[in-house]
């Protein structure tokens, strides 16, 4: 090739695996017809391939045009993202024009003109849309959406068991869609935390179901094409250098969700104070030769082993044999092996109580089944050792494990950045412990962290990549964070990412906790930065050092007028922790001061609020 880098070339054929490297040659080729220089070729270089081709040669409208479809995503943390672009890739494969839209950036009108889309959209919490979705969501479901004969459509939904409405968003986008005459392409799929076979399954009957594009490329071999500029774009980031960043940073680690690396912990400190109420820990553990990178914003999954109590009160109350050998999952171990490290026992979840219920046939949970109030109430603090306990019945090895999902992974906030810990991720953890019927529960993960492992010992980890909590590009942006609690643990991240890079944008912290004395977490380092000047605020709000009870929201009420002036000039504003209770008493924080400050009232601030989430300027990570 003239004038083509062809050491870039090598590096990169033996960096990339045949299919990246297919799809690599696909977006150099776009490049050339577009007249782009190829990654290590400068602009000014002369390249007959790399010149655009006359248009001639160009496809001609009515030779070969591809069938189209739309691919829509809500996410809250990228993976519904992440299976959109995976989905994409597939159909494109098939000679399919794909185009990928975020639910937030969607015209809601452009939507009657569809004729087949494709949802990929996870659920928060119980029951709730991603941000992202939000406005999306409030229009699709109301009067104003329009009729959708001739729409075909079939949906994927990404959510947590764990939670009583699973998958809920997925449904009522399901049903909504049929309620205003689309037609099902395909059924819909409910994927849990370990969504990956689930959805390669649903792809596949996409695929069976679309009617094979005519006129047009098909199958692989058509995929050197223009589509394979945007095809590429989608699944992987292109850098400034106009390489493949994603790319490379996959194929530094081999370790992943299913293939998790065993890292050392390296030090393993309690941060509250002699006194307190509450079990914080601070934990650094070793990357080193595991490839794994992280950003500021991100999150690392732990895989959890339960408690050998737990354990020894589940065979108790299900008069089982721990020592038996038994074969799960094409595997062959003791059934204690399998209950300490491979199924879930802390939680209970809808799913386990349905099997149960339905194979006891007890009249009593099949009762509380069907109320949503009881259902809720029950499920509450209650471990399986607890169910059947409670409900007991004769059972075979194999019809224990059958009820029980398998062990999912638990996410920490990261605590740290790459740029002030090279090869090391560090985590700030509560250990939760709570009192069921007067006996003690525990946290599976945390408590596993906290009671079970010391420095030196290794815990199977994998980074969750968080696609939508993240540092303004701009570093002269300014960012204010709200995290009390251990909700503090990702700004302790981008503070320290921020110094690093020597960013001028002004870092404010508020953080809450119940005392000064005792649970000031990180009090030493906020106060270093403090002095330092890369902190340029801190408001603190110790709930139970005075009378009346003081939350971080008093402390945004206190100063409104500052922070709404920071907004006005382009601040990000971020919210980690519980959800439940203080992220919304934050969102009615916000609220009020911008209904004060603008002079504007409360139905202003509120639309304001949207404009700063569909910015993503108001970014959360709640729990």
């Amino acid at each position: 090739m003239v004038g083509f880098d062809t050491e870039l070339l090598k590096k990169l054929s033996t960096q990339h695996s045949a299919l990246q490297q297919m799809w690599l040659s696909g977006y150099l080729y776009g490049l050339a017809l577009h007249g782009q220089p190829a990654p290590g070729q400068s602009p000014t270089q002369e390249n007959a391939l790399f010149q655009p081709l006359p248009s001639a040669a160009l496809p001609q409208a009515g030779a070969a045009q591809k069938q189209k479809l739309t691919i829509l995503y809500g996410s809250q943390t990228g993976n519904s993202k992440k299976v959109a672009n995976q989905v994409a890739l597939s159909i494109r494969e098939q000679g399919w024009e794909v185009s990928i839209s975020d639910l937030n950036d969607y015209p809601n009108r452009q939507l009657k003109e569809e004729k087949i889309v494709l949802l990929v959209i996870s659920t928060q919490g119980e029951g709730d849309p991603p941000v992202s979705a939000e406005e999306f969501y409030k229009w699709f479901m109301g009067t104003r959406a329009p009729k959708l004969e001739g729409l075909k459509f079939a949906v994927c939904g990404l959510g947590d068991r764990s939670y009583l409405q699973f998958c809920e968003i997925g449904k009522a986008f399901d049903a909504r869609f049929e309620a205003l005459g689309a037609s099902r392409l395909v059924d819909r799929v409910d994927c849990d935390v370990d969504f990956e076979e689930l959805v390669e399954t649903w792809t596949q009957q996409v695929l069976a179901a679309l009617p094979k594009p005519t006129g047009g490329q098909n199958g692989a071999a058509g995929q050197h094409s223009l589509s394979s500029v945007s095809a590429f774009a989608d699944l992987a980031a292109v850098n400034g250098n106009g390489q493949p960043a994603s790319l490379s940073k996959s194929e530094k680690s081999a370790f992943d969700r299913k293939r998790p690396f065993s890292a050392t912990i390296l030090e393993k400190t309690q941060l509250n104070g002699r006194g307190s109420q509450k079990e914080t820990w601070h934990l650094e553990l070793s990357l080193e030769d595991s490839g794994l990178q992280y950003e500021a914003g991100d999150s690392l999954g732990i895989y959890p082993q339960n408690s050998p109590d737990l354990v020894k009160e589940v065979l108790y109350s299900a008069m089982l044999n721990g020592n038996k050998t038994v074969t799960f999952n094409g595997q062959e171990h003791t059934l204690r092996h399998f209950l300490l490290r491979e199924v879930e026992l802390s939680v209970i979840t809808r799913d386990l109580l349905e099997k149960y219920a339905n194979w006891t046939q007890n009249a009593k949970l099949q009762a509380v089944l069907q109320d949503q109030a009881a259902l809720k109430k029950f499920i509450w603090g209650r471990n399986v050792a607890d169910l059947l306990r409670e409900f007991p019945a004769a059972m075979s090895e194999a019809t224990l494990l059958s009820f029980l999902r398998k062990m999912p992974p638990r996410l920490y906030s990261i605590a740290s950045s790459l740029e002030a810990h090279p090869e090391e991720v560090h985590l700030t953890v509560a250990a939760v412990r709570y009192q069921y019927e007067g006996r003690l529960h525990h946290g599976a993960a945390s408590t596993f962290l906290a009671d079970r492992l010391i420095s030196g010992d290794t815990v199977p980890v994998f980074v969750e990549h968080n696609a939508y909590f993240k540092l303004p590009e701009d570093d002269s942006t300014d960012i204010i964070m709200v995290g009390p609690g251990t909700g503090v643990a990702p700004f302790r991240a981008f503070v320290a990412a921020r110094t690093e890079r020597n960013a001028t944008g002004k870092n404010w912290l508020f953080f809450g906790n119940p005392h000064f004395e005792t649970d000031f977490l990180y009090q030493t380092e906020w106060l270093n930065h403090l002095k330092r000047g890369t902190l340029d605020r801190l408001d603190v709000a110790f709930s139970r050092d005075q009378a009346d009870k003081v939350y971080v929201q008093h402390r945004l009420a206190e100063r409104s007028k500052l922070i709404f002036e920071r907004l006005e000039n382009g601040a990000y504003f971020y919210v980690c922790g519980d959800k439940e209770r203080m992220a919304s008493d934050v969102q009615q924080a916000i609220t009020k001061l911008v209904a004060k400050e603008s002079g504007k009232g409360e139905e202003y601030a509120a639309e304001y609020l949207k404009g700063l989430k569909k910015q993503r300027r108001y970014l959360e990570d709640v729990y």
